[in-house]
C-alpha cells in the first residue's frame, strides 16, 4: 500500500558513495535506484526502466478495475485465470503464502519486476527502494538504516544485509497512512522473495500486542516463509529468526 515517507530520507541517503543514483516515479510508485557498478547512467536506461514501471502499474490498474475484489480484500483470494499478467500472479502467490490481500505486496512486486528488468540489462547488482520497501541484489553485505519513529533506535542501529538478493520490507501502524489493524510502530521483514516480504511486514505489522507479534512471526520463520523481522512496539525490540542489527556508531 503508499505511504508517505519519512523513511525515503533515510533509505535514499545512506549508501555507499560510489555508483550512481536515481529516481524514477509513476502514480504512487516512486522508486530510488542505485547501481553501484557503474558512474553514469547508461544512455536511455532511465526512459527504458520508467516505461516498463507505466506498463506495470497499467496492468495493475486495469487488473484491479476489472476485478476489485483484488484491491479491497484483506485476505488471499484465489483466481483461476491462467493468462494473468505475471505481477498480478506474482502478487496472489505471494500474499498466499502470508495470509494477506494481495494489494499488501504491491511495492514489493514493482521492486521485484523492475529489478527482474536491470538483470534483463545485464546488471548484477542494485538496491531499489520504493515506499520504504527495499530489494537488496549485492555481492557483498549491506547495511540498511532503519526509520522507526525513535530516535534513540534510528540513529544508532542498523539492519546488516547478507550477501545475495533480499527483500526487506517495512510497516507501520504509527507512520504513513496505509491501512493497519496493529499498534506496532515498525515491522520490517527480511525474505528471499520481496513480494513476500512486503505481505509479511503488513502481516506482522497488524499486530495489536508483543505476544502476538512474536507469534507471527515465529510462524512465518518456522514456515520457512522469511528469514527474520525487526520489529519495535511499545518502545520494545523484537527480534525474530535471522537478523543482524548493527550499531552504526
Amino acid at each position: 500500500m503508499k505511504k508517505t515517507r519519512p523513511e525515503k530520507i533515510f533509505y535514499r541517503r545512506f549508501v555507499a558513495n560510489k555508483g550512481i543514483s536515481f529516481e524514477i516515479s509513476a502514480g504512487e510508485s516512486d522508486l530510488w535506484i542505485y547501481l553501484p557498478e557503474t558512474f553514469t547512467v547508461p544512455e536511455n536506461l532511465k526512459k527504458e526502466l520508467l516505461d516498463y514501471l507505466i506498463l506495470l502499474r497499467k496492468q495493475i490498474e486495469s487488473y484491479m478495475e476489472q476485478n476489485p475484489d483484488f484491491y479491497s480484500s484483506l485476505v488471499p483470494i484465489s483466481v483461476g485465470d491462467v493468462l494473468l499478467p505475471e505481477i498480478i500472479k506474482k502478487m496472489l502467490t505471494a500474499s498466499s503464502k502470508v495470509g494477506v490481500g494481495p494489494m499488501a505486496g504491491v511495492a514489493g512486486a514493482v521492486n521485484y519486476f523492475v529489478g527482474r528488468k536491470l538483470e534483463e540489462l545485464g546488471f548484477s547488482q542494485y538496491i531499489i527502494e520504493n515506499g520504504g520497501d527495499v530489494l537488496v541484489f549485492s555481492n557483498k553485505e549491506r547495511v540498511l538504516k532503519l526509520y522507526t519513529g525513535n530516535s534513540k533506535i534510528d540513529e544508532n542501529i542498523g539492519l546488516k544485509i547478507p550477501a545475495g538478493k533480499w527483500g526487506v520490507c517495512s510497516s507501520s501502524s504509527k507512520i504513513g497512512h496505509s491501512l493497519s489493524f496493529g499498534n506496532t510502530s515498525i515491522a520490517t521483514v527480511i525474505a528471499q522473495d520481496v513480494v513476500v516480504s512486503d505481505c509479511a511486514a503488513t502481516f506482522m505489522a497488524n499486530s495489536r500486542t508483543i505476544d502476538e507479534i512474536v507469534q507471527k512471526g515465529d510462524k512465518l520463520v518456522k514456515a520457512g516463509v522469511i528469514e527474520g523481522a525487526f520489529s519495535v512496539m511499545d518502545e520494545q525490540i523484537i527480534l525474530t529468526g535471522k537478523v543482524f542489527p548493527v550499531r552504526l556508531r
